[in-house]
């Protein structure tokens, strides 16, 4: 009991909000995976060698989160698969990964909350049978094949669901949506002036990206500067064929109109956001995330750059040290704008986290990223910066040893001229 200081009177209680828990998702022994014990916040970066699980894990949370509305969608599309949980399992995630989970010592958990994978193969009787988590996968460029939309049926059994359905919707949305639309980039009604400029300055470089449709088909094309003719998708850099499909699922989730985002989504997974991206396009798509995170969506990456965790270093730095929204529009060199004013402040408030998946080894939590942990994953952030360490060691073990060298003295010239003579 507290009380006033004059009067001695007690004091009502000042009751705080409580901070909600965070969801956690446990696996032990699925596929690479060892032991996986991960505390999302509201950016969660994942990074590690390939083939340590993190598509895996990734699309675990997938499936524990939507089961329901998975087996609907392959319900509506004709895909049966009467009951077999291994076909169910290499229909989702891939051919052959119904071995990955073994009776007796393969454990799955969320909220703490025990689950079995063979289970989630079986749909359950509730009547909530929304998505709400959406999955931007690796390999989204197959979504456009050949700058023309794919819808799920076009995929085989065993692609992965994952990008079955992502695919689905972009081929929607285009289809849908934009309907009639030729120009899709620039958009004035998607995304804020402040991001449509980075956008269009790193990734677009001027060029417009619009629909096609002389072919009597729906064909995305880069119009150039200058020059009449679409540019074709397959002779668009590679940075711009990785951006675009994730651009078309960044529109899905910043809907046009008063909405802030999509209704029962609140899960974003974005596997290798920065594939194909020069660091300052790496850095564009990071502003996109940011966007995402003030929208309210949680977001999850995995991610093979160091510039991802340069970003949430900073950010974390920029809080610990009461950085302020300016801090933010510097390092992202955003103007002075009512827009950019407010990413920057709710930016600062959200929580982030990244995890370490390495080969045979237990999941790591480095979200400090300290430079001076004595565990090098962390110190190394998860190897991302480990080779550009090394190297400026290895050079200036070199530099020292090119210095301790003798130096052979050289004759003076006129003590060489009275030799000859």
């Amino acid at each position: 009991m507290t009380y006033e200081i004059e009067t001695g009177i007690p004091l009502p209680k000042i009751r705080r909000p409580r901070q909600p828990k965070p969801d956690v998702l446990q696996i032990q022994n699925l596929g690479p995976i060892v032991q996986a014990d991960v505390r999302f916040g509201d950016l969660t970066v994942i990074v590690g060698p390939q083939a340590t699980g993190k598509s895996i894990f990734l699309q675990t949370l997938k499936l524990v989160l939507d089961r329901d509305h998975i087996h609907d969608t392959f319900k509506h599309h004709s895909v049966a698969f009467n009951g077999d949980s291994a076909a169910f399992l290499g229909g989702y995630y891939g051919k052959g990964m119904a071995a990955a989970w073994k009776d007796g010592s393969s454990k799955l958990s969320w909220n703490a909350k025990s689950l079995n994978l063979p289970d989630l193969s079986k749909p359950t009787k509730t009547r909530e049978r929304k998505e709400s988590l959406f999955f931007i996968p690796a390999q989204r460029v197959m979504s456009l094949a050949a700058g023309v939309t794919q819808n799920f049926g076009q995929f085989n059994y065993g692609d992965p669901y994952t990008l079955r359905y992502f695919s689905d919707t972009v081929h929607d949305l285009l289809q849908n949506e934009f309907g009639a639309k030729g120009e899709l980039f620039p958009q004035p009604n998607r995304l804020n002036d402040t991001l449509r400029k980075p956008i269009n300055e790193h990734l677009f470089g001027g060029s417009k990206l619009t629909v096609d449709a002389s072919d009597f088909t729906k064909r995305l094309v880069l119009k150039v500067p200058g020059h009449k003719e679409g540019l074709p998708f397959l002779a668009w850099s590679a940075g711009q064929r990785e951006f675009t499909p994730l651009l078309l699922g960044l529109y899905w989730l910043c809907p046009a109109g008063g909405a802030s985002k999509r209704d029962d989504i609140d899960w974003v997974v974005i596997e290798e956001p920065e594939m194909g991206l020069h660091p300052q396009g790496i850095a564009t798509v990071l502003l996109l995330v940011l966007e995402l995170l003030r929208r309210g969506y949680k977001v999850v990456l995995s991610t093979h750059s160091p510039v991802v965790l340069d970003m949430v270093w900073a950010l974390q730095e920029f809080k610990q040290l009461e950085g302020t929204e300016g801090d933010v529009r510097s390092l992202f060199e955003l103007p002075n704008t009512h827009y950019a004013k407010d990413l920057g402040k709710e930016i600062l408030k959200k929580d982030y986290r990244v995890y370490f998946f390495d080969r045979d080894q237990t999941v790591r939590d480095i979200s400090k990223l300290d430079p001076g942990a004595t565990d090098s994953a962390e110190s190394q952030w998860g190897g991302l910066v480990g080779f550009a360490s090394r190297t400026g060691d290895t050079i200036a073990k070199v530099v020292n040893r090119y210095e301790s060298k003798p130096r052979k003295k050289k004759k003076p010239i006129a003590d060489e001229g009275k030799a000859k003579s």
